[in-house]
């Protein structure tokens, strides 16, 4: 209540702050009040944005990619951000940590072990592979570097490059909106503005919300099987209540040494635990795992992306491309202003590199360690696998993975705490730009934004998250992501059109 209260007399942009709020709001009241019309309703919307966006939602994403390709070769490539005469704001290792830890979040926790073995036991129709067959094996290894690698890491590369340049080198203002001017023009954008960042925010509480849900499954499952502890309807309220108290005391603790120190944690983390893992487990066969993954993703990059031939609409496409896509784009415009508020002082090709480069190699190393060792043990035992995610979720493959290696009271902890780091980090530095985006008076030299209302913004997305799990599961997860996704494809695409009228003639639209 004090934060409400302290809210009123905060100067916030009204236009931005309560739409999505109220909205928001409702939702939740929904579903606590009638549960069947809110999933009725949830389900409608899913399956309307399924049938007549996937196509968008695919051809979108890939276009990012080779935007990013042509700015690295373009006259934009050797821009500063800032200025020739800028300075980053902290080294590379800590920038590279950051950019890190705010876009993957729990998902390569989560879904490194899940969902190779989603499609290794059920690859899709059009391939026409048997289930637990070395050919499904090699196709899902290839699926996942394409969720996981080079597109999805384009899809925030892309804004937060446009915002990044607006704001530091075209003096616009700090909004979503600023990237469009190249195609909306400078008369028009204040007139969108408030609506582009009020429609955002909304998309990026359902995509915080789908990506919460997934921590909360997997925290959830860990706790359970090392503790046997099982009650479920009392340690998923219980675990989502322990991550929004860590949120609320990191939030406060600004970005110098809240966000960067989880950061650099959760990065170091990220490194240990993979090499461990890498030298304990079958370290064959994740290296195989991973020449195979590059074959394949090879192969299959043009007709999964471009959704060629009897991929087009398919089942799984939409199960699994068009959500993967959905949930980045989800989180992309926000997180898209805080990558692009810590960019300042490097130049636009170093941009790509730790924004866009980087950080997809680094996911296919995780994914060849964790994906590979699942494979490997899941090709011995298609039944136990196949049954442990059919009764116990996605959330339980990890699990039986450390169980498999073995030093399990050692790893499950460990993976545990990760997850929960994870998303605390990530969830700081995303309601960072949602605060920052909410307030009337934003200046870049503060850095930091309202602890209130990133603390509100924080608490409403958990029981998003807590009701969509509790509903629904691992499809609430599913929904939430394409909800947010929508608005935000909207906003991406004009931004992606944006930079390529940029791109090769920067000095027509960029002060310095």
């Amino acid at each position: 209540m004090k934060k409400l209260t302290s809210l009123l007399h905060t100067p916030i942009r009204k236009s931005v702050f309560w739409p999505p709020f109220i909205l928001i709001l409702a939702a939740v009241c929904t579903s606590l009040i009638n549960a069947d019309f809110f999933e009725y309703s949830m389900n409608s919307i899913n399956s309307f944005i399924l049938d007549h966006f996937s196509l968008w939602f695919s051809y979108s994403s890939f276009a990012m990619v080779l935007t990013c390709i042509l700015v690295v070769f373009s006259p934009l490539g050797g821009v500063r951000i800032g200025g020739k005469n800028a300075k980053p704001k902290f080294n590379r290792m800590s920038w590279f940590s950051i950019v890190l830890c705010t876009t993957v979040a729990v998902g390569i926790l989560f879904w490194g072990s899940a969902e190779p073995l989603f499609h290794f036991l059920f690859p899709p129709s059009f391939t026409a592979y048997s289930s637990g067959s070395e050919a499904a094996a090699q196709f899902s290894m290839g699926a996942i570097f394409l969720h996981w690698g080079l597109t999805p890491y384009a899809i925030y590369a892309i804004p937060s490059l446009g915002i990044a340049l607006a704001i530091y080198n075209a003096n616009s203002t700090f909004s979503l909106s600023s990237p469009l001017i190249p195609l909306i023009g400078k008369k028009s954008r204040p007139k969108l503005a408030a609506l582009i960042d009020m429609v955002c925010l909304f998309a990026l509480v359902a995509g915080m919300s789908a990506s919460l849900g997934a921590g909360i499954l997997s925290i959830s499952g860990g706790i359970a099987d090392q503790w046997g502890y099982s009650e479920r309807g009392f340690l998923l309220p219980l675990v989502t209540f322990a991550i929004l108290c860590s949120f609320i005391i990191s939030a406060s603790s600004g970005i110098d040494r809240g966000i960067k120190n989880l950061s650099q944690i959760n990065f170091t983390f990220f490194v240990l635990f993979s090499i461990t893992i890498l030298m304990i487990g079958p370290s064959a066969a994740m290296v195989d795992a991973a020449f195979e993954g590059v074959k394949s993703y090879i192969k299959n990059v043009l007709p999964l992306s471009l959704q060629w031939g009897n991929v087009h609409n398919s089942e799984w496409s939409q199960s699994w491309s068009v959500f993967n896509w959905a949930n980045w784009m989800a989180w992309a415009p926000i997180t898209a202003l805080f990558l692009g508020k810590i960019a300042y002082g490097r130049t636009v090709k170093e941009f790509l590199l730790f924004n866009w480069l980087l950080p997809a190699i680094f996911c296919l190393c995780w994914m060849s360690i964790f994906g590979g060792s699942t494979l490997f043990y899941a090709s011995q035992d298609t039944g136990l696998f196949k049954t442990l995610l059919e009764t116990s979720g996605p959330e339980s493959v990890i699990y039986q993975v450390f169980d498999e290696i073995g030093f399990t009271n050692l790893l499950r902890p460990a993976f545990v705490i990760a997850m929960f780091i994870s998303y605390v980090t990530a969830a700081d530095s995303s309601t960072e730009a949602m605060a920052s985006l909410s307030m009337k008076k934003f200046s870049l030299e503060q850095f930091d934004s309202d602890t209130n209302l990133k603390v509100i913004w924080g608490t409403l997305v958990g029981l998003l998250a807590w009701i969509m799990i509790t509903f629904a599961g691992i499809d609430g997860i599913k929904m939430l992501s394409n909800l947010g996704g929508l608005p935000a494809l909207l906003l991406l695409t004009g931004i992606t059109i944006s930079l390529n009228k940029m791109m090769w003639q920067p000095q027509k639209y960029l002060n310095r």
